[in-house]
């Protein structure tokens, strides 16, 4: 009676697993909850009057399923995209709370330049995540770095 029992959770647990669209395992996957994170814009051919980077777009994790949870945003503003090194600037690390599994961070990051010549591409596509640990998305002229600390 137990051997069947088990074997009937087991098959569930895989038909729910195939069905939110391929093999997840804890390892690749980490559970709904609070996420704390830092964020690093990086462009190494900075050259204004600060060297620091005017990052634009978009940064979030991502589940298997394509659910998203964002962990930072701003428009391209041109002159008035403000100068970001880090997020948060003010703290440690920002709270937010994923209510989806995650298995990507993505960073989809231009630097804006204007007036001096065409923006810059910091980061331009979705990393997998195993849990908490730097993640770096990069893109032709710098790189975005994720710190998840608690995911």
């Amino acid at each position: 009676m137990r051997f069947t029992s088990t074997g009937r959770l087991v098959a569930a647990a895989s038909t729910a697993v195939l069905l939110l669209g391929g093999a997840v395992t804890s390892a690749q996957a980490a559970a709904p909850g609070p996420v704390l994170y830092s964020i690093d814009f990086s462009n190494p051919q900075e050259r204004d009057d600060n060297d620091l980077p005017e990052p634009y777009g978009r940064v979030f994790l991502q589940a298997p399923w394509g659910q998203q949870t964002a962990l930072w945003e701003h428009p391209d503003v041109d002159i008035n995209t403000p100068t970001l090194a880090r997020y948060p600037d003010s703290g440690p690390y920002e709270l937010r709370y994923a209510d989806h599994l995650v298995t990507e961070v993505c960073a989809f990051v231009g630097e804006d330049d204007t007036g001096i010549n065409v923006d810059d591409v910091l980061a331009d596509g979705c990393v997998p995540v195993d849990g908490p640990g730097s993640y770096t998305v990069r893109g032709a002229d710098g790189s975005v770095t994720v710190n998840l600390y608690d995911v």
